[in-house]
């Protein structure tokens, strides 16, 4: 019986299990030798004009059960050096790892790229991001549905809309609160964030929320919110009860403009009708002569 025994830096495994072992440690080795190319250092700027500038990679290693149990700092020859977690969350006890324990991990590796993160769960899909160069094709087209929409003009919502919403939203919540920020992300969506005019949004929904605190249908919240007031329902019924009078009044008027219009038919008809008669029809009898006799036709 013929056995087949294959060897890894220094070490013999038997079988396809050795082999798939030795293929996934040299894997393993590979994808974090890749990462490590841009490794992050001591602290990461995840927000404003230095996020937009990252291009970096976290590498964490997984447990069987899916826990972050090693931030991978370094490769040094066939060490892995990092932190050790016992909890998953706080990497505090530095340590090493033979690059034959790496099989019983799984990569889980953040790359901070231009002010976004994407993140990768085994080697296959790590591969299949930087092959496809996927961040940066997702980063440019954000950029691009991003200058249109900065390009779009925003429609400024009235008092009544926005109090309308707020009203909403409280009847499902009773707690609701909301802020110029929040307001500004429901209308607008995120976006809003990177338009050029951003501070003026921020001013104008700031200013129309005070002034429906000034007019007591909103009240001040903690953290600088607003929450409505029970005065907002009357006010807004009284609104709406405005609106369904002006509508009503709207197709009284529209119902005279009609009726006028068709009158207005009617007497043109009937102007016609007079004139024809009077000017263009026809006699009835037609006298006159026709080489000197005198001549009397009547129509039939």
């Amino acid at each position: 019986m013929l056995s087949v025994v294959y060897s890894y830096g220094g070490k013999r495994f038997g079988g396809k299990m050795g082999l798939r072992a030795a293929i996934r440690k040299l894997a393993m080795r590979r994808v974090i030798q890749m990462a490590l190319k841009k490794r992050s250092g001591p602290s990461i700027t995840t927000s404003g004009d230095e996020a937009q500038k990252n291009d970096i990679y976290l590498i964490y290693l997984l447990d069987n059960e899916g826990m972050a149990r090693f931030l991978v700092y370094d490769l040094v020859g066939d060490e892995v050096q990092g932190k050790w977690s016992l909890d998953g969350q706080n990497f505090t006890e530095e340590k090493s790892l033979d690059i034959a324990e790496l099989a019983k991990f799984q990569p889980w590796i953040q790359h901070y790229y231009r002010g976004w993160t994407f993140y990768s769960v085994g080697i296959p899909k790590f591969l299949r991001y930087r092959w496809s160069r996927w961040p940066w094709i997702r980063v440019k087209f954000d950029r691009f549905l991003q200058s249109r929409f900065n390009k779009k003009e925003l429609p400024r919502q009235d008092r009544m809309k926005v109090l309308s919403y707020i009203m909403a939203e409280t009847i499902k919540h009773r707690t609701f609160t909301t802020h110029p920020t929040s307001l500004l992300t429901h209308f607008f969506s995120v976006r809003w964030v990177h338009r050029p005019d951003k501070d003026e949004l921020m001013t104008y929904y700031t200013f129309l929320l005070d002034s429906l605190k000034v007019s007591e249908d909103l009240a001040e919240a903690e953290h600088n919110g607003y929450r409505l007031n029970p005065k907002a329902l009357n006010t807004i019924a009284g609104f709406e009860q405005e609106e369904r009078r002006h509508g009503d009044n709207f197709k009284i008027q529209s119902g005279i403009f009609w009726l006028t219009m068709v009158l207005m038919g009617v007497g043109l008809v009937q102007a016609g009708a007079a004139a024809y008669e009077q000017w263009w029809k026809p006699p009835e009898t037609l006298t006159g002569t026709i080489g000197g006799q005198p001549v009397h036709l009547i129509r039939k």
